[in-house]
């Protein structure tokens, strides 16, 4: 008869299985998360780059429009105001009270009889330091607009005493209806100098209508005259054009993901009804800066020669030499990384041309604080450079 062997491990061997497998369990956990948190930052940051992508291509359009359909001169005077909005303003009109100080919309306003300048920005408190902050961005063009009616427009033209009918596209998205409001624009190309002028009623001062009663505004008229006819909007007109004004704003339910000292990226519209903000868009998240470059020709010999923040000061000088504009947007790419640290408390949110920095130097430390843990993100500068096609003499 066999006697069984009862005999089973040791403590010290079942101690030593376990401290192996814990070890084991250590480093798998740990694995893990270095994966899940690998992820989750290449996640944040694939979306944080479509998003840029998506909402940046907003404001280059606009950029590459600026100047479309808008007058160089008055038949006659009109009365309009662009906005009234101030640095306080109702809470309805903006994403947040007392997020910008140091500008109001208002002051990028222009008065007749001067003409309406296509691109103006300056500096605003959001992240200042030494005096420049992020700065606000006014873009103005028919097109600018939000709503469908600002895209469509049409030549009508006279000849022989007889007008031309008014350029059908054959498509219900370009083609206006008849309750669209229109202004009316008298092309004198071939004159000197040449002349866009904003037909103005002289007894009544209406320079915007209905299409199906735009002829009332291209009047009076000779043979060889053309006419542009562009869309505002679908209610009463206020201003002759559409205006949009992109700035950096941090809102109270701005995203958790985005560092202390950020903001969001807003374009928004001037009604050309009341002159408030309608509506108000957000384009992109987690902004710390943003900064406007204008390349010039101030040689008048068709090529950028100069690049300058400050725009040239009348919508003629504009034109002459306005060739391309540059915006420098900075924003985080991703979120929060414990185990990451930025490699420099500088970066320049802007180019150097000639050995001097067009925008500004960006100092983390200074601007966003010690302490406030922008160190643990990635930061990535967009560039935009956009040439606009309707700034021409």
């Amino acid at each position: 008869m066999f006697v069984k062997d009862e005999q089973g491990f040791t403590l010290t061997e079942l101690i030593v299985v376990m401290a192996i497998f814990l070890t084991i369990m250590l480093i798998t956990a740990n694995s893990f998360k270095t994966i899940v948190n690998q992820s989750s930052q290449q996640s944040k940051s694939a979306e944080t780059q479509i998003q840029g992508i998506v909402g940046l291509e907003v404001l280059r359009a606009d950029l590459e429009q600026a100047g479309f359909g808008l007058p160089w001169s008055f038949q006659n005077t009109p009365n309009y105001q662009e906005t009234t909005l101030g640095s306080s303003m109702p809470v309805s009109t903006i994403p947040a009270t007392g997020y910008w100080s140091g500008q109001s919309p208002s002051s990028f306003n222009d008065a007749p009889p001067a003409a309406p300048r296509a691109v103006q920005s300056a500096n605003t408190n959001f992240n200042s330091s030494g005096g420049v902050g992020a700065q606000y961005l006014v873009i103005k063009s028919t097109v600018a607009g939000s709503n469908a009616v600002a895209k469509r427009w049409t030549n009508v033209s006279f000849a022989n005493g007889t007008k031309t009918p008014p350029t059908v596209w054959g498509d219900p998205v370009r083609d206006f209806a008849a309750s669209d409001r229109v202004v009316v624009i008298k092309n004198n190309l071939v004159t000197t100098p040449p002349t866009r002028q904003l037909m103005v009623n002289a007894s009544t001062g209406n320079f915007s209508a209905t299409f199906d009663h735009y002829s009332t505004l291209t009047l009076p008229h000779l043979d060889g005259d053309t006419f542009q006819v562009y869309g505002i909007g679908t209610t009463t007109v206020g201003i002759p054009f559409n205006r949009a004004d992109y700035y950096v704003a941090r809102p109270p339910n701005i995203s958790a993901s985005c560092a202390s000292g950020t903001g969001v990226l807003y374009k928004s519209n001037i009604s050309p009804a009341d002159g408030s903000y309608n509506p108000v868009i957000p384009l992109l998240d987690c902004v710390a800066d943003m900064q406007v470059v204008y390349g010039l020709d101030t040689n008048n010999l068709g090529l950028v020669n100069y690049h300058t923040t400050t725009a040239p000061a009348t919508a003629d000088a504009q034109r002459a030499q306005i060739r391309e504009i540059r915006v420098y947007i900075l924003a985080q790419d991703g979120k929060k990384d414990i185990n990451y640290t930025y490699p420099s408390s500088t970066i320049d949110v802007g180019e150097y041309f000639g050995g001097v920095l067009a925008g500004r130097t960006f100092n983390f430390s200074n601007v966003m604080g010690t302490g406030s843990g922008w160190e643990n993100y990635r930061w990535k500068v967009y560039t935009i450079v956009a040439r606009p096609k309707n700034l021409i003499q």
